[in-house]
Order: structure tokens, then sequence, then C-alpha cells
């Protein structure tokens, strides 16, 4: 009797530190479902507003996928002596970038849309290559850590001008998304213009490329959507016709050198 006692003692025993350990993972697993998902900066937009949520049907093409990779790495590349325009366009597109990133993120929190917040995951990308380059070269990022602040002043108004507008409605979102795109066509074409140093030119290139891309997106969601042919508003109609009608893997004839390019009326992009 007292081997089974002692034998039904150590049983217990057994059974209650097994509870203990089962107790202790399922609080672990708990505490790292809380967890804030990685990627996710700022809570303010992490869900849409109330009310404001668009229901995405099977037929919307709100999927972007990105593939923002380098021809050729860019420590591969030579390492040249900037002048102060090349300083001036690293800092200022790497803000640029930044600006359109924040943006997506508020109109995705706006208004629950995928291809708002897809975009602003390639922007991410663009601004990490940008920053590449800016450690490369060893100058001082100057584009702010804080979601929607900006060091340039007409930047942080264009900021602000661009979330009063996208707040009005789905469709002016996307407006806001295609202007978005179409000056930063135009000033990474300047910029590229600007440049000899290869590793700059390569990333300009690339982005120029998304830009492509993003805007062909915007401006199939608003056909898609609403029934809206998207005029542009920065960037010549010629031009605005040729990034439509390119090819996936094509080039925009005279821009770049990448071949990158978007997908025409499809409102999916592909860098």
């Amino acid at each position: 009797m007292k081997k089974i006692a002692k034998g039904f003692g150590f049983g217990i025993i057994v059974a209650v530190i097994g509870l203990l350990i089962f107790g202790a993972v399922n609080r672990t697993i708990a505490m790292n479902e809380e967890e804030t998902l990685p990627g996710s900066e700022s809570a303010e937009y992490a869900a849409p507003a109330a009310g404001n949520e668009i229901a995405v049907s099977s037929n919307e093409t709100d999927a972007i996928s990105e593939h923002d990779t380098l021809s050729t790495p860019i420590a591969l590349l030579p390492l040249g002596e900037l002048n102060q325009a090349e300083i001036d366009a690293l800092l200022y597109m790497r803000e640029e970038e930044k600006l359109a990133r924040d943006v997506y993120l508020f109109l995705a929190s706006q208004w629950g849309l995928p291809a708002f917040s897809n975009i602003a995951s390639s922007e991410q990308t663009h601004m990490d290559l940008l920053l590449e380059l800016i450690n490369r070269y060893d100058l001082n990022d100057s584009a702010s850590a804080e979601t929607g602040v900006f060091n340039n002043a007409e930047l942080q108004a264009l900021y602000n001008q661009l979330i009063a507008q996208g707040s009005i409605s789905a469709e002016e979102a996307f407006k806001v998304g295609a202007a978005i795109e179409e000056i930063d066509i135009l000033d990474l074409q300047v910029r590229l213009s600007e440049t000899d140093q290869q590793d700059i030119q390569q990333v300009f290139d690339t982005l120029i490329q998304g830009s492509y891309n993003h805007l062909n997106a915007f401006a199939g969601n608003l056909s898609n959507r609403f029934d809206i042919v998207y005029t542009p508003q920065y960037i010549s109609n010629d031009l605005f016709q040729q990034i439509l009608s390119t090819e996936t893997g094509g080039s925009v004839s005279g821009f770049g050198n990448s071949s990158r390019s978007g997908q025409g009326g499809g409102g999916n992009g592909t860098n």
C-alpha cells in the first residue's frame, strides 16, 4: 500500500507540473498575439476610420506586386564625389518618398483599401534605397522618423493638403495617389538628368519605374471602381499614355534605363 500511495503521490506531482507548463505556454502565445505586427509604425494607422471601410470584391485589383531590386548592388558600383546638387537631390527625394509613404499609410487607414498599404510598402523600399545612398556618401539623413512630419516646409504643406483631399472620398484618395506619383516622376527626371553617378542613376531610375507602375495602378483603380478616366495633373498626356500602354517588363521610351514598368489599365503593379 505504501508503494501504491507513493506512486500515486508522484503521479499527482507530475500532473501539476504539466498543468503549470501548459498554462505558461498558453500565456506566452497570448502575449505574442497581442504584440504589434512588424512594419506597423503607428497605431493611428492601424484600422480604417469607422464607416469608411470600402468593400473589396474579387474582381477589384488592389494587389500591387513589388520587386524593387536593383540590377547591380549599390556597393558594386563606383563611389564618386558628389556635388551640392547631388547631395540636395538625395536628401530631398528621401523626404519626398517619405511623403508618398506617409500619405498612403493615412489613406489606407482612412478607407481600408489594400492598394494604399501595398504601395506604401513599396515607398518604404524606395526610402531604404535612398538611405543606403545617403549612408554610402556619409551624409546626414534629414528625414524625420515621425510619420506625417517633414523638415522641408513645402513638403509638409503638401502632405497636409493631400491628406485633407484624400479624406473627402475614396475617389479623391486615388486621385491624390496619382498626383503624388506624377510629382515624383517629374522631380526624379530632373534630378536624374543632373547626376553622372552610376549608383544614384540606378536608384533614381528604379524609383521612376516604380512611380510609373503606381500611377498606372491608381488610374486603373479609378477606372475599375468609379468608371473615371484619369487625366494627368502634372505630367504630359503623351507620357501618361505611354505609361498606360507599356507592357510589364518594358520601359517608357526616352525615360530611364530600367526594364521595369507598369501595366496599363489593370490597376496592378509590378516593379
